[in-house]
């Protein structure tokens, strides 16, 4: 399932994005999912600082695939998964280093 969350500038590293993002993972891990990717516009060193705190791991980078006003666009894709051996409801993964 891909996941996004899409927050108002001023709302921006306040841990709004972080209590979205758990309630979200929480939900996740509780319903039939395997693997939650996130598709992050670079450069976002600070979307990519976040999905790596919960859990997320870069898989690959598409390099500049797409165009937009008149920019070349790369983004990284990371995933996390959810019920995987040792982590059955999704939460030691989530919890982890939060």
């Amino acid at each position: 399932m891909e996941v996004s969350i899409a927050l108002d500038p001023s709302r921006r590293r306040q841990g709004v994005g972080t209590a979205l993002y758990r309630a979200l993972l929480r939900e996740l891990a509780a319903e039939p999912v395997h693997v939650a990717l996130a598709g992050i516009v670079l450069p976002n060193e600070a979307s990519v600082a976040l999905h790596r705190k919960l859990g997320f791991r870069e898989v690959g980078v598409f390099h500049e695939y797409a165009v937009k006003n008149g920019q070349y666009l790369s983004s990284v894709w990371m995933e996390r998964q959810f019920g995987t051996r040792g982590d059955e409801s999704g939460e030691e993964r989530y919890d982890r280093g939060v």
